[in-house]
C-alpha cells in the first residue's frame, strides 16, 4: 500500500476528528449559499477534469523528444486526477521539485466552431508551457493565479484535440516569492480547474463592483468592461441587475462598441436599507451584467459581492463605521493527503469550527483559490490577501541579492490578484510582501511602487506590507494604511523560552515594551500579523514544543497584545500544522505551529485559542 492509499483509508475518519466534542458544532448548512454564480450563464463552460494522463520528466528530456507532438504516444502515462498535486499521486513524488507533463483531449462537443474559445487554467504550479495539437500556444510563470489563452484558431472541428502541458515547479530566486529559501511546499502540477470557455466575439471581459454606504442606503458602482473582437461597430444594450435570491434593482444603458476595441461602462445603482456584509452577518448579493442585441442575449457575467465599507480612523480600522478588533489565524492551504486541493465538505467543516471559536480574520503568504475565498465570503471571515513576495532580499539563509527587477514579476502578479479577487467582500487588506528586506533604498522603493499600484487599482481596500522586528526603518509605511508586524519574542534568536517560567521575562515583557514603542512611533493602526510558537501533539510537560507550553505561550502573548491601547489585533501563527519544504528544515520538515495538526486533530492550544478569542 502506498502513502496515498494509506492516507485515503485514514481520511475517512478525519471528518469526525475535526470538531472536538467539547466545542459546539456549528450548523454550516444554515448559512450555505451557492458559490457557483456562473451555473445559469449563457456562456458555455466545460471543466476539463477527465482523461488526464501524467508523466514525470525527471531527466528533463520531454521537450527534446517532442512529448508535446500530437503523434507522441503517451498511452503509457498514468491516469491521474486533475486538479490534484502530483506530490500526492505516489510516495516517490512527495515534495518532487522538477518537471511533469500532462495530456488530455478536448472533445468536439466541448466547443462551438463559430464562437470565441478560450482555455482558462485557474492554478498551475509553477512554470507552464502549453501545446494544442502539437502547436505551442503560450507559457506562464507563476503558480497561484490564473492564466488563459485564446485557442479559437488552434481547435480543429469534428475531431478530438490533444492538450499538453509541461509544468516545472522548481523555484528560482528571480521569480516570486523572490527568496533564496521558501518555507512552504510549492505543490507541483495542476492545482485548480482547467476550463474551456465559449463566448461570442463581443463579450463582457470584466465586472467590478464597489460599494459605498450612504445614510440608510448604499451606492453600488459597477464598472463593466466590454470587449469587441470583431471588425464591426455595434450598438447594444447592457443590463445590470442586483439580486439577493431575486432581482431587487436593475438598470439598462445603451452602448456603442467600436471594432476591435474595449469599452468601459460605469453604472451606479442606489439601494435602500441594504443588508451589509460583516463577520457577524455576511450578507451576499449578486450582480449580473447582460449584453443584448435586438433582444438576443449575446453574453452575460455574474459576480457575487457584499455591501461594506472600510476606512482608517486614527489608530482604528473601521468596517461599516464601527471599529474592528482582529482575532485571526494564518492558514496555509495544506491539508494532509490533499495538499491544497481539499474537498469542499472538509473545508466547510473546518471553517465552521474556526468560526465557532471566535476567529474573524485569515491571512496567508500567497493568493488563495477563488473557491476558498468564496467560502470566506460566506462564513464571514475577513481576509488579508498577500502578493507572493516573501523573504525577498533577506540574508537569513546566506547572502542574497536584491534588485528592483523583482517588480517585473511582482507588479503583474499584484494586478492579476486584485483584478481576480476584487469583488470578494472578505478581502479587507491587500498586502505587498512578507518579512522582506524593505528597510533599504531598493526595498523602500519597491514597496512604495506596489502600494501606489494597489491603491490605484482598488481604492476601496486598505493596503500594507508585513515586517518582522521593528518597523521604524521600513519607510514605505508612510504610504500604507496600516502597519503590520510579526512578533515571536522568546521563540527565535539566542535567548529563547524553554520552560513556563521563561514566558513572562522573555516573551510577554519584551513584547509589551516593543508594542508601546511602536504605538508611539505611528499614528495609524498596528496589527500583529504573526505570533505563536511550536507545539507537537502528544508531547507534554514543562518544556518548549509541548502542547502545554504552546498553549501557555500563545495565551500570554495574546494578553500582551490586548494590553497595549491602539493595537488593532493579532493573527496567530498558525491555525494548522503544515509541511515544510524539504530544503527548509529546523527540527524536521514540518511546521508544528498549529492549534490543530495537518490532518486537523486538536491540540490543547485549540481550547486555549477558543478561550482567547471568545473572551
Amino acid at each position: 500500500m502506498d502513502r496515498r492509499e494509506a492516507l485515503c483509508e485514514l481520511g475517512t475518519l478525519l471528518g469526525a476528528a475535526i470538531i472536538p466534542a467539547h466545542l459546539p458544532t456549528p450548523d454550516a448548512s444554515s448559512a450555505k449559499q451557492n458559490t457557483d454564480v456562473t451555473s445559469n450563464s449563457s456562456r458555455k463552460r466545460n471543466v476539463l477534469s477527465e482523461n488526464w494522463k501524467f508523466g514525470a520528466d525527471i531527466k528533463d528530456i520531454g521537450e527534446k523528444e517532442h512529448w508535446f507532438k500530437k503523434d507522441f504516444n503517451g498511452c503509457d502515462w498514468g491516469k491521474v486526477q486533475v486538479p490534484f498535486p502530483w506530490d500526492c499521486y505516489e510516495t516517490a513524488l512527495w515534495q518532487y521539485e522538477g518537471i511533469g507533463w500532462y495530456m488530455t483531449t478536448i472533445h468536439p462537443d466541448d466547443f462551438i466552431n463559430n464562437k470565441r474559445n478560450s482555455i482558462l487554467f485557474h492554478r498551475v504550479m509553477y512554470y507552464s508551457k502549453v501545446w494544442l495539437n502539437g502547436a505551442f500556444i503560450g507559457e506562464n510563470i507563476g503558480g497561484y493565479l490564473p492564466f488563459d489563452f485564446n485557442i479559437t484558431h488552434h481547435l480543429k472541428p469534428g475531431v478530438e484535440n490533444t492538450l499538453v502541458l509541461r509544468v516545472d515547479n522548481k523555484p528560482r530566486p528571480e521569480w516570486l516569492p523572490g527568496a533564496k529559501q521558501i518555507e512552504w511546499i510549492q505543490y507541483g502540477g495542476i492545482l485548480g480547474k482547467v476550463e474551456l470557455i465559449n463566448t461570442a466575439y463581443t463579450y463582457i471581459e470584466d465586472l467590478a463592483i464597489r460599494t459605498t454606504l450612504k445614510n440608510a442606503g448604499a451606492l453600488i458602482s459597477c464598472i463593466v468592461n466590454v470587449a469587441n473582437e470583431s471588425n464591426d461597430a455595434s450598438e447594444m444594450k447592457l443590463d445590470l441587475a442586483i439580486a439577493k435570491k431575486e432581482v431587487i434593482i436593475s438598470k439598462t444603458v445603451d452602448i456603442r462598441l467600436k471594432p476591435n476595441k474595449n469599452t468601459t461602462v460605469n453604472i451606479d445603482l442606489a439601494l435602500d436599507n441594504p443588508d451589509v456584509w460583516s463577520p457577524d452577518s455576511p450578507a451576499l448579493y449578486t450582480a449580473t451584467a447582460t449584453l443584448r442585441k435586438n433582444g438576443e442575449i449575446i453574453d452575460d457575467l455574474t459576480e457575487r459581492f457584499g455591501i461594506r465599507e472600510l476606512r482608517v480612523e486614527g489608530t482604528s480600522i473601521m468596517l461599516n463605521g464601527k471599529p474592528i478588533h482582529i482575532k485571526g489565524v494564518n492558514r496555509y492551504d495544506d491539508y494532509d493527503r490533499y495538499g491544497p486541493v481539499v474537498p469542499e465538505k472538509l473545508l466547510r467543516e473546518e471553517l465552521a469550527l474556526m468560526k465557532s471559536i471566535g476567529i474573524n480574520f485569515i491571512r496567508m503568504h500567497y493568493p488563495q483559490s477563488p473557491n476558498l475565498l468564496s467560502l470566506y465570503d460566506e462564513y464571514g471571515f475577513m481576509v488579508m490577501e498577500e502578493n507572493t513576495m516573501c523573504w525577498w532580499g533577506v540574508n537569513w539563509f546566506g547572502e542574497a541579492t536584491q534588485s528592483a527587477d523583482i517588480l517585473q514579476f511582482a507588479k503583474p502578479a499584484l494586478t492579476k490578484m486584485i483584478k481576480r479577487d476584487k469583488n470578494h467582500p472578505a478581502i479587507v487588506f491587500w498586502s505587498m510582501a512578507n518579512e522582506s528586506a524593505t528597510d533599504n533604498a531598493v526595498g523602500i522603493k519597491v514597496m512604495r511602487d506596489l502600494l501606489t499600484q494597489a491603491k490605484g487599482i482598488d481604492p476601496t481596500r486598505l493596503v500594507t506590507f508585513v515586517v518582522n522586528g521593528s518597523p521604524k526603518a521600513h519607510l514605505a509605511f508612510d504610504q500604507a494604511d496600516i502597519v503590520c508586524i510579526n512578533k515571536y519574542p522568546g521563540v527565535f534568536g539566542d535567548t529563547t523560552c524553554n520552560h513556563f517560567s521563561d514566558i513572562e521575562r522573555l516573551g510577554y515583557e519584551p513584547l509589551v515594551k516593543e508594542l508601546k514603542e511602536h504605538r508611539n512611533s505611528f499614528t495609524k493602526p498596528i496589527v500583529i500579523t504573526e505570533f505563536g510558537t511550536q507545539g507537537i501533539k502528544g508531547i507534554h510537560g514543562d518544556i518548549s514544543y509541548s502542547e502545554e507550553f504552546q498553549a501557555a505561550y500563545i495565551e500570554r502573548i495574546w494578553e500582551g497584545i490586548k494590553s497595549v491601547p491602539g493595537i488593532a489585533g493579532g493573527v496567530l501563527w498558525c491555525w494548522a500544522d503544515y509541511f515544510h519544504r524539504k530544503y527548509f528544515i529546523t527540527y524536521a520538515a514540518y511546521g508544528p505551529y498549529g492549534v490543530v495538526t495537518v490532518d486537523r486533530k486538536a491540540k490543547q492550544s485549540l481550547e486555549t485559542l477558543t478561550r482567547m478569542y471568545k473572551a
